[in-house]
C-alpha cells in the first residue's frame, strides 16, 4: 500500500471487513510503520526500526509492547487500542504520527519524531509533566548537556545530537544514532560503582558508556555553571546549529524539566573529566538473554574498577559516528 492510499477512515474500514493481521505501509519509508488490527478487533499501530526505540507511555487505554523480531533482528513497537470507544481519537493520533514520521529522512529522525508526537498526546490529555527534580536527576541531566552538546555536538553539530537524544522519551541509552548508542552516567569523585537501570541498558552491539564525573556547588564558583544556564547554552547551540528547537524543548519537558523554576539558576555544577568504555561481549552486564524467564526490571551496580579493561579515548569513542546520515 503506497502511503498516499492509507487514511485512518480507510484502516478503520478494513478492521471492519475483518482485518486481523498486521500490515505495512510503505516499506521505503525510512521508518517502517504497520498497522491492523488482533483477533477480537483491537486497533494496533507500530514502528518497525533496526534500532530499539524507546518505550513511550500514553494512558492505560493503550497497551504498548516492545519486542526484538527474531527472523530478521528488527525491533517492533505495537500500539494495541484497549478500549474501543477511544477508537477515533486513537485513529487520529496514528494518523498524525504516520503524517510526521513519513517526512522524517533517516530512520533516527522518524523514531524521535514518534516519541515526541506520543509525548505531545499524553501531553494533551494529562496536562504537563513538570515538576522539581532530584538532585540526582538534575546530576544526571548536567552530565546528559555536557556529552551531548559539549562534547559529540562539538564533532558532529548539535543538530544531529538533539535528534539523537532519546534517554528522555524511555529509550535505553541517552543517544542513539545508527552506528552507534551513548549511554550516560553522572558520578562523583568518589563514586566507586555505575549504576545501570535495567537488562536493556547496556544490551547491544554498538554501545558506548560515558562516565561523567560531576561536581556540584550550592554557590558560583569558578567554572562551575547553573543548570539553568547549561539548557540555555544547549538550546543556543541547536539554534545556531539550525537544529529541532521544539524537539530540545520537548525532551526537556518530558523529563518533567520546568525553566521558569528558581532552584535550577540556583544549584551548580561542573564537569571534572569524561570516561569511555565499549561494551563488548566480554563486558560486565546483565541483559535480558541471560534472565530466567518471567524476571524483568533488573537493577544493578557496576564497579569501576573491573572496567578499565574496557576503557577507550575519546576520539575513539566519538569516531564511532560514521553513516549516521543513512539507513
Amino acid at each position: 500500500m503506497t502511503v498516499e492510499s492509507w487514511t485512518p477512515e480507510r484502516w478503520q474500514t478494513e478492521v471492519c471487513g475483518g482485518l486481523v493481521t498486521l500490515r505495512e505501509l510503505d516499506p521505503m519509508l525510512a521508518t517502517r510503520m504497520v498497522y491492523g488490527a488482533d483477533e477480537v478487533g483491537r486497533l494496533s499501530f507500530g514502528l518497525i526500526t533496526h534500532q530499539p526505540p524507546g518505550l513511550p507511555q500514553l494512558s492505560d487505554a493503550v497497551t504498548i509492547v516492545r519486542a526484538e523480531r527474531e527472523h530478521d533482528g528488527t525491533w517492533i513497537l505495537l500500539l494495541t487500542l484497549e478500549d474501543a470507544r477511544f477508537s477515533e481519537v486513537f485513529m487520529q493520533l496514528c494518523g498524525h504520527v504516520h503524517k510526521k514520521v513519513s517526512e522524517s529522512m533517516t530512520e533516527s529522525a522518524g523514531i524521535s519524531t514518534a516519541m515526541e508526537c506520543f509525548a505531545e498526546w499524553r501531553h494533551l490529555f494529562q496536562g504537563s509533566r513538570k515538576r522539581l527534580l532530584s538532585m540526582e536527576e538534575c546530576r544526571g541531566l548536567f552530565a546528559e548537556l555536557d556529552f551531548g552538546f559539549n562534547v559529540l555536538g562539538q564533532r558532529v553539530g548539535s543538530s544531529l545530537v538533539v535528534e539523537g537524544w532519546q534517554g528522555p522519551y524511555g529509550s535505553d541509552q541517552d543517544f542513539q544514532f545508527v552506528d552507534v548508542h551513548y549511554e550516560v552516567k553522572s558520578r562523583h569523585a568518589s563514586t566507586h560503582a555505575l549504576r545501570i537501570a535495567s537488562e536493556y541498558q547496556l544490551d547491544g552491539d554498538s554501545i558506548v558508556l560515558v562516565s561523567v564525573e560531576v561536581a556540584d556547588s550550592a554557590k558560583s564558583l569558578l567554572g562551575f555553571t547553573s543548570l539553568a544556564d547549561k539548557v540555555v547554552l544547549a538550546r543556543e547551540s541547536v539554534a545556531l546549529d539550525d537544529g529541532d528547537l521544539e524537539a530540545f524543548d520537548s525532551a526537556l519537558d518530558e523529563l518533567g524539566f520546568d525553566p521558569s523554576e528558581e532552584f535550577y539558576g540556583r544549584i551548580y555544577f561542573s564537569s571534572r573529566g569524561l570516561d569511555f568504555y565499549t561494551v563488548s561481549d566480554e563486558f560486565p552486564r546483565i541483559r535480558p538473554r541471560d534472565l530466567t524467564r518471567g524476571v524483568s526490571g533488573v537493577k544493578y551496580r557496576l564497579e569501576l574498577s573491573i572496567l578499565d579493561e574496557f576503557a577507550i579515548d575519546a576520539n575513539t569513542a566519538l569516531s564511532r559516528m560514521q553513516n549516521y546520515g543513512d539507513i
